[in-house]
């Protein structure tokens, strides 16, 4: 008996201080509300962010509570107060609520305040309207052709066009939604194509193929644009006068033509198209225009379905510079061919 008192007096104080020498442990502080974006798009992978911190300055696990069910693993240790880094992406759209909690090595602290999540399907960018450009056209000449594409996230998109000989071009930079991009192309073939426009936004997202913008390539010899009557010289026979007519069922449109060779070197030094005779005389000195060269008016005429619209060719030189000798054009053949793929011939 007296051996058992004597026994227990002495676990008794190691015992006591080994209580003593236990601190006690306390939970970790609740995290502040993850940080992160508000919206996301369904199937994408965002970023999230979560501080814990220990009153025990003991490390720290965290573990997100992603609000559809699902819930990441603990991941740790960290050090308090250190910022980690988790991600995720939804499959499906709705509204989420997006929690973390911590724990240390022996409890676990309250689930946060929840970040409000909107995720929403991606959207791609807006079909294109039909692509804008001519309806007609000749062989081996390059035509412009403009369009452009919306988006309902306000993403900047590119544009490639199919030209519908089995070419598809590049795609473009990128521009701003509804800012028109313009390539050319041209045909080998006479024939009837398809052309239509295509737009990609920065996620990679394409759009459906526009509605086609049909362009009809005419073999040689076509022309919408047809001389009426005989050719008229100058009082000097240095130029002439032609007439012609849009002989199509829609309005056209021309900006240029093409000088062809003639039987001898002949160089223009005037030249006006349209009622507000369009064009231009060059000062002297100035060199004329010769064989092969384009004519760009300075703005484009628009020719409605048998519409008459007078080409004046005026003060031909046999030297590019003009300076004293004109030429007589009598008998001279020209063939001019237009933007929109007409040709006429003019003997005058």
């Amino acid at each position: 008996m007296n051996r058992t008192r004597a026994l227990s007096a002495a676990v008794l104080p190691l015992v006591v201080a080994a209580l003593l020498s236990c601190k006690t442990n306390h939970a970790p502080d609740v995290p502040d509300r993850p940080v992160g974006p508000d919206y996301c798009f369904r199937d994408s992978t965002y970023v999230f962010t979560a501080v814990a911190s220990d009153p025990d300055g003991d490390n720290v696990a965290l573990r997100f509570d992603w609000g559809d069910s699902t819930a990441s693993h603990w991941e740790g240790w960290f050090a308090s107060g250190e910022t980690v880094v988790f991600t995720h992406a939804w499959s499906d759209t709705g509204t989420y609520e997006v929690r973390v909690s911590a724990q240390d090595h022996l409890l676990t602290s309250e689930f946060s305040e929840a970040r409000t999540v909107q995720v929403t399907m991606r959207l791609p960018p807006e079909t294109p309207g039909e692509p804008s450009g001519p309806d007609i056209g000749g062989r081996d000449t390059s035509y412009d052709f403009q369009a452009g594409a919306g988006h309902p996230d306000w993403l900047q998109v590119a544009i490639r066009f199919a030209w519908g000989d089995g070419d598809t071009s590049d795609w473009s930079e990128f521009v701003l939604p509804y800012g028109p991009v313009e390539m050319s192309h041209s045909w080998s073939t006479p024939d009837t194509y398809l052309v239509r426009a295509q737009a990609r936004d920065t996620y990679g997202l394409t759009s459906q193929w526009s509605e086609p913008h049909d362009i009809v390539i005419r073999p040689p010899g076509w022309s919408r644009l047809m001389m009426v009557g005989a050719p008229e010289l100058t009082g000097d026979s240095s130029g002439f006068r032609v007439w012609v007519v849009n002989v199509g069922t829609v309005e056209d449109t021309v900006n240029w033509l093409v000088f062809s060779n003639t039987s001898e070197f002949l160089y223009m030094r005037d030249f006006r198209i349209g009622p507000d005779r369009c064009g231009y005389p060059l000062a002297p000195g100035m060199p004329g225009t010769g064989p092969g060269d384009t004519v760009h008016f300075t703005a484009p005429i628009t020719i409605a379905p048998n519409d008459l619209v007078e080409l004046y060719f005026a003060d031909f030189h046999v030297d590019s510079l003009g300076a004293d000798e004109r030429a007589n054009v009598s008998g001279k053949e020209f063939v001019f061919r237009f933007s929109d793929g007409s040709e006429i011939t003019v003997i005058p």
